[in-house]
């Protein structure tokens, strides 16, 4: 069995395996494989460990060097995968670019009734409009996506059995959507940090009445006029957002934010640290199934959602700002943004007193006291801390219906089913 010698040896051997964006991982024998997000991590890890049997590879599911497992080889020679960050480019965007325009090809092979043959993908240019070129589809897409494409392709022409689709990735028509959506997002005080939070759909089936739709829809003025108009037009079967992940032996599919049930997250409690108030610049909010913990994540104050057995992501504090503020209406006050709380003026720690007075169970102190407590801490402490209490003391102030849609919220950003999210088909 031939063996691994060195970590640039195993980065060949991964990106002979057709991964190639590769960073050195932590330690001298670790191999982070860089991915899109979207694409299943543990697939692609099982995937590399076949394809380097040879040198002894296996996966190992157990989340010792990363949540999603890892492939371990002789010699004690690792590979993880991580997703790449938001706006990230090279070789993992350019396979997202690829896949996704793939699928609007076959689709429209498909729907058309030619052959995947390259002269039957070749004979429906009409009926895509992508951002990749036709020729790197037909030359440079690798097997298991191109069974992935035909697979979701069936899926597709059996659930939405309109005839005249047009299948748009990157096109013109996708990227006007998206600029109306960016106008109202700002409207409406930036709930979504990112745009694949109010909608993750990779490509867009659309009849020509959904394609001239556009102008209906840019007409909006909120979100959820936005979105009540994007349902009614998926509901009639003229336009269609997909979200896609690559498919293995058979397709599992369902439709989101398409009716009115959303998941929803009994609020159970919310605290302002685990020991005491002073001695943690955090607060937490518990619902059932998990908890939200606020607190500064480098220079920016985030909630990190936690599952009952899996992270369910970060959530920044615009979102949660436009989340609260969208609960709260016009009659309740504002949610205070970071920016405007850094001077740690004798105003912003009045406000501060104002709200630990509001939180439930913290123990009663004159502002006097307060302030001597305040005043050793950290900026770094101050600026996690105010608005960690801003949260808890507003949120606490609302009803039992609005702490579960705030909690619901929280929890359902993650998974792109927030109230103010739009709809979409999910193939999974």
């Amino acid at each position: 069995m031939p063996a691994i010698k060195s970590r640039d040896e195993l980065k060949i051997q991964v990106d002979k395996c057709g991964y190639t964006d590769l960073k050195d991982g932590k330690g001298s024998k670790l191999v982070t494989v860089l991915l899109p997000k979207g694409v299943d991590r543990v697939d692609v890890l099982m995937s590399i460990a076949t394809k380097l049997k040879a040198y002894g590879a296996k996966y190992n599911p157990t989340p010792t060097k990363s949540t999603t497992g890892h492939v371990e080889l002789t010699g004690s020679y690792a590979v993880v995968a991580k997703y790449k960050g938001s706006g990230g480019s090279g070789a993992g965007a350019a396979q997202t670019k690829l896949t996704e325009s793939a699928q609007c090809v076959y689709n429209a092979a498909l729907y058309s009734k030619q052959p995947y043959t390259h002269a039957g993908l070749k004979k429906n240019a009409n009926k895509f409009d992508v951002d990749e070129q036709l020729n790197n589809i037909l030359t440079k897409l690798p097997d298991d996506w191109v069974n992935s494409s035909k697979l979701t392709a069936e899926n597709l022409k059996k659930r939405f059995t309109k005839t005249n689709y047009t299948h748009h990735r990157g096109s013109r028509w996708v990227g006007e959507l998206y600029a109306h959506y960016k106008k109202m997002n700002k409207e409406a005080g930036k709930p979504f940090g990112d745009e694949n939070k109010w909608n993750p759909a990779d490509i867009w089936m659309c009849t020509p009445k959904g394609e001239q739709a556009l102008a209906v829809i840019k007409r909006t003025e909120t979100l959820l006029e936005m979105n009540t108009k994007l349902i009614e037009y998926y509901n009639s079967g003229d336009i269609v957002g997909v979200s896609l992940k690559k498919v293995v032996g058979s397709v599992k599919a369902k439709e989101m934010n398409v009716g009115g049930g959303r998941s929803s997250y009994d609020f159970k409690s919310m605290t302002l640290g685990l020991v005491s108030f002073w001695k943690s610049q955090d607060g937490y909010l518990y619902f059932d199934g998990g908890h939200a913990q606020f607190r500064l994540f480098g220079s920016t104050w985030q909630g990190e959602l936690k599952g009952k057995n899996a992270n369910m992501g970060k959530m920044s504090g615009g979102p949660i700002k436009g989340l609260y503020d969208h609960i709260a209406g016009p009659a309740r006050p504002k949610f205070t943004p970071q920016i405007e709380l850094r001077g740690r003026t004798d105003e912003d720690i009045k406000q501060f007193y104002d709200w630990y007075c509001m939180c439930p169970d913290l123990p009663k102190m004159t502002e006097y006291e307060f302030y001597t407590e305040l005043k050793d801490k950290t900026d770094a402490w101050y600026l996690s801390k105010i608005q960690s209490t801003q949260i808890v003391a507003l949120v606490s102030q609302f009803n039992k219906k609005d702490k579960d849609r705030f909690s619901s919220g929280l929890a359902n950003y993650a998974g792109s089913e927030s109230e103010l999210s739009g709809p979409y088909y999910k193939v999974m």
